[in-house]
Order: C-alpha cells, then structure tokens, then sequence
C-alpha cells in the first residue's frame, strides 16, 4: 500500500509538472532534398524527390503535393555514359497504370489518388537492372547537384520457406509467423530485407495492394557469415493466407540506411527517444539509391 502511495504521489507530481508551459526554440534547418530510388533486375530506375517540411508544417492535400519535387534533372550511369530520366507525373496516368506504379515503388494508394506525385524513371531498356552492374546516380534541382552510388548484388535465395502457427497455448491456432532460412555467401557484409504482400485469404479479406516490411525485418550476417541462417519475419499471418515474399540482397551501406530508417520509426513515438535522420547515402541531400538483388517466393500459410 505504501509503494501504491508512493507511485501516485510521484504520478500527481509529474502529471502537475506537465501543466508548466515550456517553450522551446526549434532550430530552423534550410528544406533539403530527399531522395527515395532504387533499381533491381529486369526493371528501369524509380527516383522520387521530396523537400523536407518544418515540424510545424500543415499535412493537407496541398501541403504533401507541394514538398513533391518537379523538373529536375535526373539521370543514371550505367559505366557507358549518363542517361535522362523521364519524369511521370500520376496525375495524367491512366488508373490501372496508376495502380502498377502503386505496385512496384510501394507509394501509399491513397496518396497517390490525392496527390499529384511525379516519378523519375525511363522506358530505355537499356538501362534496366542487371545483377553485379554499378549504377551512378545524378540529380540537379536548381543550384543543388546530389549524387550516389550503388551496385545490384546477386539475389540469394530462400532455402527454405514456411510458416509456423504461433501457438501459446496448446489451442493456440490464430496467428503465426513467416520463416526462412537462407545459405550466406561467404564474405562479410552481405545484407538482406524482407519485403511480403498478401494476395489471397481465406476468409475472404481485401488483398494487400503493395509490399511491405515490417520493424527488424532487415538484417546483415555480421554474426552468420558463410553459414546458414533461421529466422522469422516481424509481423503476424493467418492460416489460409497466401503472401507473395520478396526477399532483397542489398549492400551495407544500404543496410544501414533501411536499419537506422527502421530505428527511426519504431521509436517516432517515443518522448525518450533521440530523433535522428536515417543514414543516408546520397551526397548533397539525403535518402536513398539503391540497389535490389531480388529473390521472389509464395508461402501459403497452413
């Protein structure tokens, strides 16, 4: 009882603390450029460009179309010279392309029914993805010039693919997990990222419409090289779900960026928590670029 006492005098005090107005000075940081590209195997380039927004910025239609960056000068080189992107603007799309943009760069569908949001990518088949090729990427927005580097690792695959009821108790027959295991190639700072979308369920659901993955669901083999690895994928399914995995081999400079992206977010509602910028790899800006080695599998979940 004593201890109960304590905790709600303690509480009380906090909670009277809390009604002090406390003013803060925010430092005022110049908009930056932000990069969101990528380039895997069989498919062209996918740059988006944003600025960033003051925390105290409104998030209406306006706002979000505004912090979308147009007329740029993008362009990647493949080792034979620079080539143009187009820029494609969702708003003159037709709705079904429209809806395969929404499904190879993962853009929220919603905000692309709201938001006229401009893509930088090509037609040139030339410049689709090939596995161990380096893509140099360059953008000029006005006075600003960013660049990066990335190269397209070989894809490892999934040796194996399951999943796994969660079972807590001996009844337990809701949920489970997805697993994999994988043989990594030999040689330090070979990394991964696992990407997954429902297309069918039993019951009946809606279908995910794009990709995701979730919190810790990226990983290096800093503690498995050369060995084999087990694990299981951050996020609940159901039995009867079928859920199409994309699993990407990406380097450690674009592990850290997905790693410290992730961090980010997980603690975006923590009042204890350190804010940060994710590690970016893009030189002039931050964000991005990307390479994807692509591995692709369907799992029905029984």
């Amino acid at each position: 009882m004593l201890r109960t006492a304590l905790r709600l005098l303690l509480l009380a005090t906090v909670l009277s603390a809390c009604e002090k107005e406390i003013t803060v000075d925010l430092p005022v940081e110049p908009p930056q450029l932000v990069v969101e590209g990528s380039i895997e195997p069989g498919l062209p380039p996918f740059v988006i460009l944003t600025r960033t927004q003051g925390y105290f910025e409104g998030l209406d239609p306006a706002a979000l179309a505004g912090a979308f960056v147009r007329d740029a000068v993008v362009s990647v080189d493949r080792g034979d010279g620079p080539v143009l992107l187009d820029q494609l603007c969702t708003a003159s799309l037709t709705e079904e392309q429209r809806a395969l943009i929404v499904t190879i760069t993962g853009l929220d569908p919603d905000l692309v029914a709201l938001v006229d949001i401009c893509i930088y990518t090509t037609a040139n088949t030339a410049l689709f993805g090939e596995v161990g090729r380096t893509y140099r990427l360059r953008i000029e927005s006005g006075n600003e010039v960013l660049t990066s580097t990335t190269t397209i690792p070989t894809p490892v695959p999934l040796d194996s693919l399951w999943f796994e009821r969660r079972r807590l108790t001996a009844d337990d027959d809701s949920v489970g997990f997805l697993w994999g295991r994988i043989e990594d190639p030999v040689g330090l700072g070979n990394a991964y990222r696992w990407y997954d979308r429902r297309i069918s369920t039993r019951s009946g659901e809606d279908d995910q419409v794009v990709y995701g993955s979730g919190a810790n669901n990226t990983f290096i083999d800093r503690y498995f090289d050369g060995g084999t690895y087990q694990f299981n994928v951050n996020g609940f399914r159901f039995p009867g779900d079928t859920v199409v995995v994309r699993f990407i081999s990406i380097g450690e400079t674009e592990y850290r960026f997905y790693r410290s992206y992730e961090a980010n977010v997980a603690s975006g509602g923590d009042l204890l928590g350190t804010p940060q910028n994710a590690t970016s790899n893009i030189q002039g800006g931050l964000g991005i670029w990307a390479g994807w080695g692509v591995y692709t599998d369907t799992v029905v979940c029984e």
